[in-house]
Protein backbone atom coordinates (compact mmCIF):
# COMPACT_ATOMS: atom_id res chain seq x y z
CA UNK A 1 0.00 0.00 0.00
CA UNK A 2 2.76 2.42 0.65
CA UNK A 3 4.41 1.70 -2.37
CA UNK A 4 1.40 2.40 -4.42
CA UNK A 5 0.86 5.35 -2.74
CA UNK A 6 4.82 6.51 -3.55
CA UNK A 7 3.95 5.62 -6.94
CA UNK A 8 1.15 7.31 -7.15
CA UNK A 9 3.00 10.77 -5.85
CA UNK A 10 6.15 10.00 -7.86
CA UNK A 11 4.02 10.51 -10.77
CA UNK A 12 1.98 13.64 -9.51
CA UNK A 13 4.73 15.36 -9.10
CA UNK A 14 6.09 14.55 -12.28
CA UNK A 15 2.92 15.20 -13.87
CA UNK A 16 3.01 18.97 -11.81
CA UNK A 17 6.17 19.50 -13.97
CA UNK A 18 4.82 19.18 -17.88
CA UNK A 19 3.83 22.29 -18.72
CA UNK A 20 0.15 23.06 -20.35
CA UNK A 21 -0.26 23.23 -23.84
CA UNK A 22 -2.37 26.01 -25.61
CA UNK A 23 -4.02 25.17 -29.05
CA UNK A 24 -2.28 26.87 -31.31
CA UNK A 25 -4.77 29.93 -32.52
CA UNK A 26 -5.59 30.20 -36.58
CA UNK A 27 -7.47 32.24 -38.36
CA UNK A 28 -7.58 31.82 -42.60
CA UNK A 29 -9.28 33.04 -45.52
CA UNK A 30 -9.86 29.65 -46.22
CA UNK A 31 -11.87 29.38 -49.83
CA UNK A 32 -8.40 31.88 -50.66
CA UNK A 33 -5.78 30.12 -49.06
CA UNK A 34 -6.79 27.01 -50.44
CA UNK A 35 -7.74 28.26 -53.90
CA UNK A 36 -4.13 27.67 -55.82
CA UNK A 37 -0.87 26.56 -55.33
CA UNK A 38 1.11 29.52 -53.63
CA UNK A 39 4.58 30.57 -54.46
CA UNK A 40 5.36 32.02 -51.08
CA UNK A 41 8.59 33.91 -49.55
CA UNK A 42 8.97 33.78 -45.53
CA UNK A 43 11.24 36.48 -44.58
CA UNK A 44 13.05 36.40 -40.70
CA UNK A 45 10.90 36.72 -37.88
CA UNK A 46 11.12 39.55 -36.18
CA UNK A 47 13.15 38.94 -32.74
CA UNK A 48 14.39 41.46 -30.11
CA UNK A 49 16.96 39.52 -27.96
CA UNK A 50 15.72 38.44 -24.59
CA UNK A 51 18.86 38.28 -22.95
CA UNK A 52 18.16 37.10 -19.27
CA UNK A 53 17.21 37.51 -15.99
CA UNK A 54 14.00 36.49 -13.62
CA UNK A 55 10.46 36.73 -14.24
CA UNK A 56 8.02 35.65 -11.41
CA UNK A 57 10.60 33.32 -9.76
CA UNK A 58 11.25 31.77 -13.28
CA UNK A 59 15.29 32.18 -14.21
CA UNK A 60 15.28 32.56 -18.20
CA UNK A 61 17.86 32.90 -20.85
CA UNK A 62 17.54 33.69 -24.76
CA UNK A 63 18.37 30.80 -26.55
CA UNK A 64 20.54 33.04 -29.26
CA UNK A 65 20.28 36.61 -31.14
CA UNK A 66 19.14 34.43 -34.59
CA UNK A 67 15.69 33.12 -32.78
CA UNK A 68 14.08 35.27 -35.39
CA UNK A 69 16.48 33.38 -38.44
CA UNK A 70 16.18 29.68 -36.52
CA UNK A 71 12.23 29.88 -36.77
CA UNK A 72 11.39 31.68 -40.32
CA UNK A 73 13.90 28.84 -41.54
CA UNK A 74 11.97 26.00 -39.34
CA UNK A 75 8.62 27.45 -40.46
CA UNK A 76 9.91 27.53 -44.14
CA UNK A 77 10.88 23.54 -43.82
CA UNK A 78 7.26 22.80 -42.43
CA UNK A 79 5.24 25.03 -44.60
CA UNK A 80 6.69 23.63 -47.67
CA UNK A 81 5.01 20.12 -46.65
CA UNK A 82 1.56 21.56 -48.01
CA UNK A 83 -0.06 20.57 -50.93
CA UNK A 84 -0.70 24.26 -51.94
CA UNK A 85 2.82 26.16 -50.65
CA UNK A 86 5.68 26.25 -52.69
CA UNK A 87 8.40 27.78 -51.02
CA UNK A 88 11.38 30.59 -52.56
CA UNK A 89 14.96 29.93 -51.72
CA UNK A 90 15.17 32.32 -48.55
CA UNK A 91 18.67 33.40 -49.57
CA UNK A 92 17.17 35.25 -53.22
CA UNK A 93 15.05 36.75 -50.75
CA UNK A 94 17.63 37.88 -48.13
CA UNK A 95 19.57 39.62 -51.55
CA UNK A 96 16.35 41.55 -52.81
CA UNK A 97 16.04 42.85 -49.41
CA UNK A 98 19.58 43.75 -49.02
CA UNK A 99 19.37 46.08 -52.59
CA UNK A 100 15.88 47.31 -52.08
CA UNK A 101 17.25 48.46 -48.36
CA UNK A 102 14.43 46.68 -46.99
CA UNK A 103 16.35 44.88 -44.42
CA UNK A 104 16.84 47.78 -42.18
CA UNK A 105 13.26 49.00 -42.55
CA UNK A 106 11.82 45.54 -42.12
CA UNK A 107 9.14 43.84 -43.69
CA UNK A 108 6.60 44.60 -40.90
CA UNK A 109 3.02 45.35 -42.80
CA UNK A 110 1.19 44.38 -45.41
CA UNK A 111 2.16 47.06 -47.45
CA UNK A 112 6.21 46.35 -47.40
CA UNK A 113 5.39 42.36 -47.66
CA UNK A 114 3.63 43.06 -50.67
CA UNK A 115 6.27 44.96 -52.27
CA UNK A 116 8.98 42.50 -51.41
CA UNK A 117 6.42 39.49 -52.72
CA UNK A 118 6.49 41.81 -56.27
CA UNK A 119 10.36 41.92 -55.94
CA UNK A 120 11.05 38.41 -55.93
CA UNK A 121 8.02 36.95 -57.43
CA UNK A 122 5.88 35.54 -54.77
CA UNK A 123 2.21 35.08 -54.52
CA UNK A 124 2.19 35.69 -50.87
CA UNK A 125 4.86 36.43 -48.09
CA UNK A 126 5.17 35.42 -44.70
CA UNK A 127 6.19 37.26 -41.92
CA UNK A 128 6.75 36.73 -38.04
CA UNK A 129 7.10 37.75 -34.95
CA UNK A 130 8.89 35.56 -31.70
CA UNK A 131 8.15 36.38 -28.51
CA UNK A 132 10.40 33.60 -26.67
CA UNK A 133 13.20 31.64 -27.73
CA UNK A 134 14.22 30.96 -24.04
CA UNK A 135 15.79 28.14 -21.72
CA UNK A 136 13.75 28.55 -18.47
CA UNK A 137 14.00 26.56 -14.72
CA UNK A 138 12.35 27.42 -11.92
CA UNK A 139 11.87 25.15 -8.67
CA UNK A 140 9.25 22.89 -10.58
CA UNK A 141 11.71 21.82 -13.30
CA UNK A 142 13.44 23.43 -16.63
CA UNK A 143 13.38 23.20 -20.40
CA UNK A 144 12.66 25.78 -23.19
CA UNK A 145 9.86 27.73 -24.81
CA UNK A 146 9.07 29.07 -27.98
CA UNK A 147 6.36 31.23 -29.00
CA UNK A 148 5.77 32.93 -32.01
CA UNK A 149 3.30 34.59 -34.30
CA UNK A 150 2.65 34.53 -38.47
CA UNK A 151 0.94 36.34 -41.48
CA UNK A 152 0.72 35.32 -44.43
CA UNK A 153 -0.10 38.25 -47.15
CA UNK A 154 -1.47 37.85 -50.25
CA UNK A 155 1.23 40.04 -52.29
CA UNK A 156 -1.89 40.95 -55.15
CA UNK A 157 -4.46 42.40 -52.75
CA UNK A 158 -2.90 43.13 -49.05
CA UNK A 159 -4.93 41.11 -47.53
CA UNK A 160 -4.02 38.95 -44.97
CA UNK A 161 -5.04 35.50 -45.58
CA UNK A 162 -3.73 33.58 -42.64
CA UNK A 163 -2.67 34.61 -38.97
CA UNK A 164 -1.36 31.52 -36.76
CA UNK A 165 0.16 31.83 -33.02
CA UNK A 166 1.94 29.23 -30.73
CA UNK A 167 3.65 28.76 -27.55
CA UNK A 168 5.35 25.79 -26.38
CA UNK A 169 7.07 25.59 -23.38
CA UNK A 170 8.72 22.57 -23.14
CA UNK A 171 11.08 20.36 -20.60
CA UNK A 172 14.00 19.60 -23.31
CA UNK A 173 17.69 21.12 -22.68
CA UNK A 174 18.01 22.45 -26.18
CA UNK A 175 15.74 25.47 -27.46
CA UNK A 176 16.07 23.79 -31.15
CA UNK A 177 14.21 20.52 -30.88
CA UNK A 178 11.58 22.64 -29.18
CA UNK A 179 11.43 25.61 -32.04
CA UNK A 180 11.40 21.96 -34.85
CA UNK A 181 8.35 20.51 -33.23
CA UNK A 182 6.56 23.73 -32.53
CA UNK A 183 6.60 25.21 -35.76
CA UNK A 184 5.34 21.31 -37.08
CA UNK A 185 2.69 21.81 -34.45
CA UNK A 186 1.78 25.65 -36.17
CA UNK A 187 2.26 24.08 -39.77
CA UNK A 188 -0.04 20.89 -38.35
CA UNK A 189 -2.81 22.86 -37.14
CA UNK A 190 -2.54 24.86 -40.34
CA UNK A 191 -3.10 21.78 -42.34
CA UNK A 192 -6.17 20.40 -40.16
CA UNK A 193 -8.06 24.10 -40.03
Amino acid sequence: MKRIRNVVISLLMLASCVPVQIAPTITMEKDLFRSKKWNVAVVDFDYDFEGEGTLNGTNYKSAGKDGGKVLADLFSAELSRLENVSILERSKIAEVLREQALQQAGVTDSGSAAELGKLVGADAVVTGVVTDYVYWSNLTGSGTTVSFSIKMIDVRTGKVMLNGSISRARNLTDAFPNAQMTTKDLVDAIQNY
